[in-house]
């Protein structure tokens, strides 16, 4: 088990320090076991950065843009782990509002964070463009490397040609409980020309260029880096190979699950695709 004592002194030395502000992605599980649970790493990363020091967790849940169901900035759960569902719930907690991409923050800059009301989930004007201008750090906590979500925002901006703006409209109700109806929008793949994420090529360059620096805490890998480091490789990748960030898969109507699914499942469970794929097999015979 590892104790709170433990983590302040794990996070010092792969680099955080008092006054940064920190993108933390997390599998509390990863760990292997954390005295006190998921609120000792919450209360050591917030040891470590001080009164000066701004902690944001990734909210995000795609109920909104999958199912159209209402999303609430007051109870609406996240979807990003135990950890980030902690932060969402302490009251030192500000939200930034946005029904797929949303943030909770704690720290010096939350409130004015928090001001930013955007549409576009990697826009911008949305948090991922606030990373690079606060020079935060993103620090990732789990088993195997699922990406680095600012690389979303690097193929927004470059306009790369696999992605299109899809709007997502739906009912929102904001921290004073009124509901209303909005529409945001995302860039998204290109499902019908078969493209799909492919996060591996870049993980492994980002770790080639001295980028993103790896680490262990426990049981868990970190994965380590500045958000403006990881914005100008990967614009550099990009620039390099416009398709880097994915890759084709022939877009038959037997695919369509594969290619919808792909970046949230394949790469990690197989084993879960497969038995979705023989699933929809059984209900067509």
């Amino acid at each position: 088990m590892i104790s709170f004592d433990k983590l302040v002194s794990e996070f010092k030395r792969i680099g955080l320090v008092n006054g940064d502000v920190v993108l933390i992605h997390s599998s509390f599980k990863s760990f292997g076991g954390v005295e006190g649970g998921p609120q000792t790493v919450i209360n050591a990363l917030i040891k470590i950065l001080g009164d000066e020091g701004t902690l944001i967790v990734p909210r995000f849940n795609f109920d909104f843009s999958t199912y159209g169901t209402t999303w609430d900035i007051r109870s609406t759960p996240s979807h990003m782990g135990i950890i980030s569902e902690f932060v969402r719930k302490d009251p030192r907690s500000h939200k930034v509002f946005h029904p797929i991409y949303p943030f909770s923050i704690i720290g010096k800059h939350a409130n004015k964070l928090v001001q930013h009301r955007y549409k576009g989930g990697y826009s911008k004007d949305s948090i991922f463009n606030q990373l690079l201008v606060l020079d935060a750090k993103i620090i990732q906590i789990d088993k195997v490397y699922k990406s680095t979500t600012i690389i979303h925002h690097v193929e927004e901006n470059l306009k790369v040609d696999y992605k299109y703006y899809k709007n997502f409209t739906g009912y929102v109700i904001d921290e004073n409980g009124e509901k209303y109806k909005d529409t945001f929008n995302l860039y998204v793949r290109k499902l019908d020309e078969g493209y799909v994420t492919d996060v591996l090529p870049i993980g492994k360059i980002l770790e080639d260029k001295g980028v993103m620096k790896i680490d262990k805490i426990g049981d868990a890998t970190i994965w380590y880096m500045k958000a403006r480091d990881v914005y100008d490789c990967t614009v550099k990748a990009i620039q390099k190979n416009p398709h880097v960030l994915c890759k084709i898969i022939q877009p038959t109507e037997e695919n369509k699950f594969l290619i919808k699914n792909y970046s949230e499942t394949l790469k990690f469970n197989k084993n879960y695709v497969n038995k979705q794929l023989s699933k929809d097999r059984m209900k067509k015979d």
